[in-house]
C-alpha cells in the first residue's frame, strides 16, 4: 500500500564551484534532516538539457537559486520555481505572486567587522579595493566601510584605477595606489579573489605585508586564503546558516503558513579568520602607529626622537628600525613633516606674523623654518599665505 504522507520537494540550483554555495547546501541539508517530509535535490552551475528534463519531470515545489537562474528560459524557470523561490545574491526574475525571498550578505556587519579589526590594530590609515566591474555589493561595502571609519574620525582612500585592458595594466595601477598609501595601513578588499590581487601587487611594489600594509578579504575561501603569500585574513559569512534560513522559509511557505510575499534574509557574519596578512607578529606596525599618534599630538612641543621612543617604552634603535621599514622614512623626518603641516595650517588660517610661526610649530629659529619651508614646498611662506 502506498504511503499517503505529503512530501515537499525543493530544488537547490546553485553554482557548486563556489565554497559559499557548498556551505549553503550543508545548511539546507541540516534543515531537511529534521523534516522527514522534505526532499532536497541539488544541481550546480549551468544545467544542460538532460538535467533540465530530469528536474522538470520531478516537479519541484520550491526553488533556491543564484544568478544562474537568469540563464534559464522562462519555460524552464516556471517549471522549476514551484510555489516559492529564494534568490541568493541576485535580482529576482519572478513576476508571479508566489512567496519570494532574497538572501544576501549582511554588508553593514561586514564593513563594521572590517573596520573594527583594523581599529583594534591602532591603525589610522585605511584603503578599500573594490571590484573593477563596480558591482552593487562592492560599492555598498565601500560606502559602509567609509561610514564606519568616519565615525572614528578616519578617511578611506579608495582604489579608483581606470578600466584596464589586462591584468598587467591593472596590477601596475594597483601597485601605484598601494605605494601612495600612508603607512602603516589597513586595506579591505571586496572579496578574497580581489584581496589576492592586492597581495600580488604588494609583492610587485616591494610593500611588506603585514608590516606596511595589512590586507583583509571576504568569504574565507580557504583554497585562496591558505595559499597566498602571506596567507590571507578574511571575513567569514555564515553561509550554512543562510542555507538553513532559506530552507526554513520555503518549508513554511509550502506548509501553507503565512509568510511575507517578499522577504529579505541575510547571511550572518561569523567573524574574521585571521592569518598572516593582518598578523603583526613583531608588533612593528602597532609601534609605528602609536609613534605617529604621539608625534601628531606633540610635534609642536619640541619633542625629539628619544622622546618618541620613551613614549613607547622601547629603545631609539628599535623604533627607528620599525619606522623606516613601515613608512620608508625616519622618525625625525616624521616629526619635521608634522611641524611643517602645522606651519601651513597657521599660514592658511591665522594672521600670526611669519617670523613668529616657528615658535608655535616646535622650530628653534624662524630662519630654519623659512629655509626648510621653501626647500620642501618650492615657495616662501609669504607666497604660500598669499596663494
Amino acid at each position: 500500500m502506498k504511503s499517503s504522507q505529503r512530501r515537499f520537494k525543493i530544488l537547490a540550483y546553485l553554482d557548486i564551484r563556489h565554497a559559499a554555495s557548498r556551505e549553503m547546501m550543508a545548511g539546507i541539508l541540516r534543515f531537511a534532516s529534521t523534516h522527514h517530509d522534505l526532499e532536497v535535490q541539488f544541481s550546480g552551475g549551468q544545467l544542460s538539457e538532460t538535467p533540465l528534463d530530469f528536474y522538470r519531470a520531478w516537479e519541484p515545489d520550491a526553488l533556491i537559486t543564484d544568478q544562474g537562474c537568469h540563464e534559464l528560459s522562462q519555460r524552464d524557470f516556471t517549471a522549476l520555481a514551484g510555489k516559492a523561490t529564494v534568490y541568493v545574491n541576485t535580482r529576482h526574475r519572478d513576476g508571479s505572486r508566489r512567496p519570494m525571498a532574497l538572501i544576501t550578505t549582511d554588508e553593514r556587519s561586514l564593513a563594521m567587522t572590517a573596520a573594527n579589526l583594523f581599529l583594534s590594530r591602532k591603525l589610522v590609515n585605511f584603503g578599500y579595493v573594490g571590484m573593477p566591474e563596480k558591482w552593487k555589493w562592492s560599492i555598498a561595502r565601500e560606502r559602509l566601510f567609509k561610514a564606519a571609519l568616519k565615525d572614528h574620525g578616519h578617511q578611506v582612500r579608495v582604489f579608483a584605477g581606470k578600466a584596464a585592458c589586462d591584468w598587467r595594466a591593472e596590477e601596475q595601477q594597483l601597485s601605484q595606489y598601494l605605494k601612495g598609501l600612508p603607512k602603516p595601513c589597513g586595506v579591505w578588499a571586496a572579496c578574497d579573489w580581489r584581496a589576492k590581487q592586492v597581495l600580488d601587487a604588494c609583492r610587485v611594489a616591494g610593500i611588506d605585508v603585514p608590516g606596511q600594509v595589512q590586507v583583509l578579504g571576504v568569504d574565507n575561501e580557504t583554497f585562496i586564503c591558505e595559499q597566498t603569500i602571506p596567507s590571507l585574513s578574511s571575513l567569514s559569512p555564515d553561509f550554512e546558516a543562510g542555507g538553513f534560513s532559506a530552507a526554513e522559509f520555503l518549508y513554511a511557505a509550502l506548509e501553507g503558513r503565512q509568510v511575507p510575499q517578499r522577504t529579505i534574509l541575510v547571511f550572518p557574519i561569523k567573524g574574521a579568520v585571521e592569518r598572516l596578512s593582518t598578523t603583526d607578529i613583531n608588533g612593528s606596525s602597532r609601534r609605528v602607529a602609536a609613534a605617529r599618534e604621539f608625534i601628531r599630538r606633540h610635534a609642536t612641543s619640541g619633542i625629539s626622537v628619544p622622546d618618541v621612543a620613551r613614549s613607547l617604552g622601547v629603545c631609539v634603535r628599535l623604533i627607528e628600525k620599525n619606522f623606516k621599514a613601515v613608512t620608508g622614512r625616519t622618525v625625525a623626518e616624521e616629526i619635521q613633516s608634522a611641524r611643517l603641516d602645522k606651519a601651513k595650517e597657521l599660514l592658511r588660517k591665522t594672521t600670526i606674523p611669519i617670523g613668529n610661526i616657528g615658535s608655535f610649530c616646535g622650530f628653534d629659529s624662524p630662519s630654519h623654518l623659512k629655509t626648510l619651508f621653501r626647500k620642501t614646498f618650492g615657495m616662501t611662506m609669504s607666497e604660500f599665505r598669499n596663494s
